[in-house]
């Protein structure tokens, strides 16, 4: 019989708060805010927003008019620029990716179109990511996003002092590496990849402590990490294969509808997210940035 999985709405319950509205959209992350401008937001509203990312690790920021140079700013907010390798910023903007799909495009490839944590093979991954959706589809193209702290606390507490003690290998092999030749399909972006990327080949601990929250985070995604420190492949897939199963259980996700003018912020060093490849012939264009977090520190034990 296939492993139930399974939560409660008491992992993301509302906090209310004076400066914008807040609704959970499902039992395991995620919220709608509204009634806010990010153009204007107070010091005591942008400390109110940062706590609500924490509660609910991913929000998506209804309603906004944002420039590129505005959207720099709210980054800014955060904290200091991530640093992003293999994709090329805009000229005039070396910290904006912009990801568009153009409607022509003969392929339904999409950039991030895995389960993935942002560049977690870097020295300091991303602790933020912001995308703004400027022009998307009608239907389709919506965001999944899971919550790494539910998936590390379903496992059987001899499994997570096992995983305590390991570092996953983290690599952009997949991605970026001499075989990624799925990014030749990107037509409408500029991708380094098919070059050797053993340079940014990085250990991280298999569950790390929220440098925020406090809480354990089980550390490690489809996408980049590869393998686990001192085991031999055959010892190491099977193991990721289950973490990966647990992750990404539908109990542990929520659904992110865009429109235009949404600005979602999500918390990488706690959540998954992938793209859905659902509106091939249709046009979207997104702009985003990354915050940079710090070195993945080593969980605890309960």
């Amino acid at each position: 019989m296939p492993e139930f999985f399974y939560t409660t709405a008491k992992n993301n319950p509302k906090r209310a708060s004076d400066h914008f509205t807040v609704t959970p959209v499902a039992g395991s992350l995620g919220a709608d805010v509204r009634d806010i401008d990010l153009n204007t937001l107070s010091e005591a509203g942008q400390q109110a927003l940062r706590q609500a990312l924490l509660d609910h690790q991913v929000l998506f920021i209804r309603d906004q008019a944002l420039s590129v140079e505005q959207l720099e700013k709210v980054t800014q907010r955060f904290g200091e620029f991530g640093v992003e390798p293999y994709v090329q910023p805009m000229p005039d903007h070396p910290h904006v990716v912009h990801v568009v799909k153009e409607a022509t495009e003969g392929s339904p490839f999409i950039f991030g179109g895995a389960w993935h944590s942002d560049w977690s093979f870097q020295e300091r991954p991303p602790a933020f990511t912001l995308l703004y959706g400027h022009d998307v589809p009608e239907t389709g193209g919506d965001t999944l996003f899971n919550n790494m702290y539910l998936a590390c606390e379903w496992l059987s507490p001899t499994l997570r002092n096992l995983l305590l003690g390991l570092n996953g290998i983290n690599s952009p092999e997949f991605g970026y590496g001499p075989n990624s030749r799925h990014n030749a399909a990107l037509e409408s972006m500029n991708i380094r990849f098919g070059e050797n990327v053993d340079h940014d080949v990085r250990a991280h601990p298999l569950i790390t402590r929220h440098p925020e929250t406090g809480r354990n985070v089980l550390f490690a995604n489809p996408a980049y990490t590869l393998g686990i420190e001192g085991m031999k492949p055959e010892e190491a897939r099977p193991l990721l294969d289950y973490l990966f199963t647990v992750a990404s259980a539908p109990a542990f996700t929520c659904r992110m509808r865009w429109a235009p003018g949404t600005l979602a912020i999500w918390d990488n060093r706690c959540v998954w997210h992938q793209p859905v490849s659902d509106y091939f012939g249709q046009r979207r264009e997104m702009f985003r940035t990354t915050v940079k977090g710090t070195q993945p520190v080593r969980g605890s034990a309960a």
